[in-house]
């Protein structure tokens, strides 16, 4: 445990010092790249004390954005940042304005506007990155004719999955700007792009986004939907989400409660069997929802 907590340390100040005194030479370039590898590394956590890894993860994504300002070509140290800003979005300000809101619609009204601001911030940083590495991706995301066709790395997928998620998450939280909802036939766009160049990303994360895309579009087809969730089910490994997922996007659309209900709880029971953080918040989240039901259907 000692060991661990040294070597964040050190992670944590050799990051400093190299963003305060190095500057443009190769030698100091790799050294910069390599702290943005160990920062980008993902992690999962068995810590459930969600408090304190809110204040952990605050820290180091405002460190890591401060490194990618450095090497803005550090396309998994974006993905981090990206990530970890969408994460901190859904995690700490979306599901508690969801609890909150029955106690002070003004309280649940502040985290979901922080929420939105976190979420443009996420896309910001993805869109960025992506753009440095695909020139083009922007004129065809608007529908404007491309010289070539593009045509996503799957080591980007990871990128390319959170900048939409994030995108998309922003866009569903401005049902009041049409400015920032116009925007999405664009994360369709992204999204198509994305499930061409790695389907089964994270255990059927980008097959769960895929669902619930699919349902928000218009003239969306539930059928279709319920075949990405299926898919994002059978690709899950040990997370529950795909579960959650399908049943408080596709269930809750066809109002197919005992769906709900049956997907919910499968998704407890699983989830007690794991400690990781992902399956903590995402089984305290379908007790919430079977505990919402009857104003869900």
């Amino acid at each position: 445990m000692f060991n661990r907590i040294f070597s964040l340390l050190k992670l944590i100040f050799t990051g400093i010092l190299l963003i305060a005194v190095l500057s443009g030479c190769s030698v100091q370039h790799q050294l910069l790249n390599r702290v943005g590898d160990l920062l980008s590394a993902e992690t999962s956590s068995t810590d459930d004390d969600l408090e304190l890894l809110m204040h952990a993860s605050a820290y180091q994504l405002k460190l890591s954005e401060s490194l990618l300002q450095e090497i803005p070509d550090h396309i998994k140290l974006a993905e981090a940042v990206t990530r970890g800003y969408t994460q901190y979005a859904f995690v700490f300000l979306m599901d508690e304005a969801d609890r909150i809101e029955s106690e002070s619609i003004q309280k649940a009204s502040v985290l979901r506007a922080r929420a939105a601001k976190m979420m443009m911030r996420a896309k910001t940083v993805g869109m960025k990155s992506l753009a440095h590495h695909y020139p083009d991706l922007k004129d065809h995301l608007q529908g404007k004719g491309v010289k070539q066709a593009i045509k996503l790395k799957k080591q980007d997928a990871g990128l390319v999955y959170w900048s939409m998620t994030a995108w998309a998450g922003a866009i569903s939280l401005s049902k009041d700007s049409p400015d920032v909802v116009a925007d999405l036939p664009e994360v369709l766009r992204l999204a198509e792009l994305a499930w061409q160049a790695h389907p089964q990303f994270d255990q059927g994360s980008l097959a769960s986004m895929m669902g619930t895309l699919e349902l928000s579009k218009p003239g969306g087809k539930p059928e279709v939907a319920e075949k990405y969730f299926n898919l994002a089910i059978e690709w899950r490994g040990n997370q529950v989400a795909p579960l959650i997922s399908k049943a408080e996007n596709w269930a809750v659309a066809t109002q197919n409660k005992e769906a709900f209900k049956d997907l919910l709880q499968k998704a407890i029971e699983l989830g007690q069997a794991q400690n990781d953080i992902s399956n903590t918040v995402m089984r305290r989240r379908a007790q919430w929802l079977l505990d919402s039901i009857e104003n869900l259907f």
